[in-house]
């Protein structure tokens, strides 16, 4: 069993990789398209230090052979994996028929909430918005839903991050019967600090993932919402994609 869940920033994707970590027979991807998403970015690898074990992973492999990684054999011992992927890592000239081997599902959650959290990341990393808004990832995310869609000629598992905080147990448990698998009550907590698959460590981008790794479970954060005016024309043209999925989430 091959699993994808595809995001965008600040879905809460990295909890749910954690979750996933948790069950042992499982083999955890994070991001392992990252690198090409950038290939265009010229300065990006200037800017960014990548942690060793990413890039040992990762950045010396061609797209071909990181697919044919990701659809291969599972090492002894794992029953399924699990693929953590942004969907604009997901470049549009990128061969995608390798997407039909995998169980697709994609994670949602409110823009008013993953842009106000994407902009205080990546500002508090030295960011400017003007060169954030590209990352943000709704139009991307909601254009691979459609092109997964008429790929596998169904409607991929959608999920909103909202419901699983709320009840991580009966969402976590009806996400796992769609994608055919056991749930695990390990899925619900883990100890902090302890991961082997979130590798950012001493880079620029640790306090993305700061708060996930240094957590025990799903927590919910302050639904306060003070909105800044620059972001406002982003969310209001994100909303209406999220709207459109959030139409389909699985409902417990």
């Amino acid at each position: 069993m091959l699993i994808a869940m595809w995001a965008c920033p600040r879905t809460r994707s990295s909890a749910i990789t954690r979750a996933f970590e948790q069950i042992d027979d499982c083999m955890v991807y994070d991001e392992p398209l990252h690198h090409f998403s950038f290939v265009d970015k010229i300065n990006y690898h200037d800017i960014i230090d990548f942690p060793s074990d990413y890039l040992s992973k990762y950045y010396n492999n061609s797209y071909s052979n990181i697919i044919e990684k990701l659809i291969g054999d599972l090492p002894e011992g794992k029953y399924f994996s699990f693929q953590k992927h942004m969907s604009f890592h997901l470049l549009p000239g990128f061969d995608k028929s390798w997407i039909s081997k995998v169980k697709n599902c994609f994670l949602i959650r409110d823009p008013r909430e993953t842009i106000i959290s994407y902009w205080k990341a990546r500002k508090s990393a030295g960011f400017s918005w003007e060169n954030s808004e590209s990352f943000v990832g709704w139009e991307e995310h909601y254009r691979l839903f459609k092109e997964i869609e008429n790929i596998t000629a169904q409607k991929p598992i959608i999920i909103d991050s909202g419901d699983i905080v709320k009840d991580s147990r009966s969402y976590l448990k009806a996400l796992c019967c769609q994608l055919g698998i056991n749930f695990s009550e390990k899925m619900l907590f883990w100890r902090p600090e302890e991961t082997n698959i979130l590798s950012w460590k001493n880079t620029i981008f640790e306090q993305f993932r700061e708060d996930v790794i240094n957590s025990s479970g799903f927590f919910q954060e302050s639904k306060e919402i003070n909105i800044p005016d620059i972001l406002v024309p982003c969310i209001n043209k994100c909303m209406p994609l999220y709207e459109e999925m959030y139409k389909h989430r699985l409902q417990v």
